[in-house]
């Protein structure tokens, strides 16, 4: 797909603008309410001001913050703090950590991504989605046509860049329903379904494993979108199957995060594109703006962290946002979206999983220099490295 150009159909979705109540509204008032947050974008010169919140949203952000960011780095500080003054206490400290870390929550519940929180990450981080509707995957983005015929399966959706969490992309798993038609699973490491607090957001993201089999099954499993007597579900009752969205740099691409750049760091990973290639995806690659302007990340400069993350595959790192907390900045994030449509192949060709590669990701970055002007960073160059 070529490049968005001064003529191309460049519409913007402003989430921030949805009502608090927009999940429990009519799915014909939903897609009122979409068209209405809908709109062609201007060029801006700096970076948006993150949009007005009410004290009681920005209240409730801010505590699902510290419940799913805090309490991880919490732990450590509690339990060593035990282990050094009242030792008696772990007895009680650590069945209760393994209680939080194992206690069942069932998977792909609706409510999951059909409450208020979805709408409040929406304005806290001020999300704009930007889309080509010149390409005919994005053509229905976003009204009811979407409903009646989706994008077509295997889709993959690459969240660019990992930071240290894309918290744009956390807040698209919310609303992918009324844009592509769909929803997807998320894969990661098994670990984030295990971390007390942090598995709270897991269960909205429908984490599964990012292993090749997991990956593939997923990617192969039919949408449900007909029910048993054949009409088609409403948005109250999610669609899940045949899309899988992805962090593809992975535990680099959280070492690698600075405010002030746009880094996606990669290395010799094409497992990925492998996997695109063999099922025939669609990928919906997505830069996600602002986010490596969330957090202070604190690294050790001989990379031993790092090292020992990618050793154990679990990221082992500090970092810092807001008021020198867990919780992220207010910064506004805008999506530059691409699409890339792969042709199956049973045995693709290193040459072939190189050419894709290349096609997407340099596709991202020519996106990005196409939409930066809308984002407010005409003076930012995506690398990738």
């Amino acid at each position: 797909m070529a490049p968005p150009t001064e003529e191309g159909d460049i519409v913007a979705f402003e989430l921030w603008r949805l009502p608090v109540n927009f999940f429990s509204l009519e799915q014909s008032a939903q897609y009122e309410a979409i068209a209405k947050v809908t709109k062609k974008p201007e060029k801006i010169t700096k970076p948006r001001v993150p949009c007005p919140m009410t004290f009681g949203d920005e209240a409730l952000a801010v505590l699902y913050f510290m419940l799913v960011l805090g309490v991880p780095l919490l732990i450590p500080v509690v339990t060593c703090g035990m282990l050094a003054t009242r030792p008696a206490l772990l007895r009680w400290w650590l069945p209760t950590l393994g209680f939080l870390a194992f206690h069942p929550i069932p998977k792909y519940r609706p409510w999951y991504r059909r409450n208020r929180i979805g709408v409040i990450l929406a304005k806290y981080f001020t999300i704009t989605l930007l889309m080509d509707r010149n390409d005919p995957n994005c053509q229905r983005a976003g009204t009811p046509a979407v409903e009646e015929n989706p994008v077509g399966t295997p889709v993959v959706t690459l969240a660019c860049p990992h930071g240290v969490l894309n918290w744009g992309a956390i807040t698209w798993v919310f609303f992918s329903r009324w844009i592509v038609g769909l929803e997807q699973y998320t894969a990661g490491a098994n670990v984030i379904t295990r971390v007390p607090g942090l598995r709270y957001a897991a269960a909205s993201l429908w984490a599964i494993p990012a292993d090749r089999g997991s990956l593939k099954r997923s990617l192969q499993e039919e949408p449900r979108i007909l029910d048993k007597k054949g009409q088609r579900f409403s948005t109250a009752v999610p669609r899940r199957g045949g899309k899988v969205g992805i962090v593809p740099d992975g535990i680099a691409g959280i070492f690698k995060s600075t405010p002030g750049k746009d880094v996606l760091f990669l290395g010799k990973k094409r497992g990925l594109m492998r996997i695109c290639l063999e099922e025939g995806a669609t990928i919906f690659g997505g830069w996600f703006n602002g986010t490596s302007e969330m957090f202070y990340i604190v690294t050790d400069p001989f990379g031993i962290m790092e090292a020992i993350s990618r050793k154990l595959k679990v990221s082992i790192f500090l970092f810092f946002g807001r008021w020198g907390s867990p919780v992220p900045r207010r910064v506004a994030v805008t999506m530059c979206a691409r699409v890339v449509q792969c042709s199956k192949s049973a045995a693709p060709s290193e040459q072939e999983v190189e050419s894709l590669h290349d096609e997407v990701y340099g596709g991202l970055s020519r996106r990005f220099d196409a939409m930066k002007h809308y984002c407010g960073y005409p003076d930012r160059t995506l690398e990738i490295q």
